[in-house]
């Protein structure tokens, strides 16, 4: 019983090596893929639609004009998305005051400032 499980296996093994080594040579057996496109119709490509234009960015403004900016604060908003006095007096002064750590006061009081200084 084990020999003839032994040759079983070993039977399944070379045929297995027989079907993987046709299917490596099949292109060459039956020759190349037909192309599916009439010869005279050219091929069409699939070609990915133009990417959307980024929006201008506005330059930013030096928000250290602003009375009570300095460089930290100034980087701290930027970091915070807001790099204009329009976009400083567009912004909601608690969500500022708490995201770059300054004052509520202060941060309104910013907002006031830019409000006059934006275009």
């Amino acid at each position: 019983m084990k020999r003839l499980a032994r040759i079983g296996g070993m039977v399944m093994g070379i045929g297995a090596g027989i079907i993987a080594g046709l299917w490596l040579l099949k292109d060459k057996i039956t020759g190349p893929p037909q192309a599916t496109v009439a010869p005279d119709e050219a091929p069409k490509f699939r070609v990915a639609p133009p990417a959307p234009e980024a929006p201008v960015a506005a330059q930013p403004d030096d928000l250290t004009e602003v009375k009570g900016i300095g460089p930290v604060f100034s980087a701290r908003l930027a970091e915070a998305g807001i790099t204009t006095f329009a976009g400083l007096a567009a912004a909601d002064a608690a969500a500022i005051a708490e995201t770059i750590g300054a004052r509520d006061s202060q941060v309104e009081d910013w907002i006031g400032q830019a409000a006059h200084l934006a275009p």
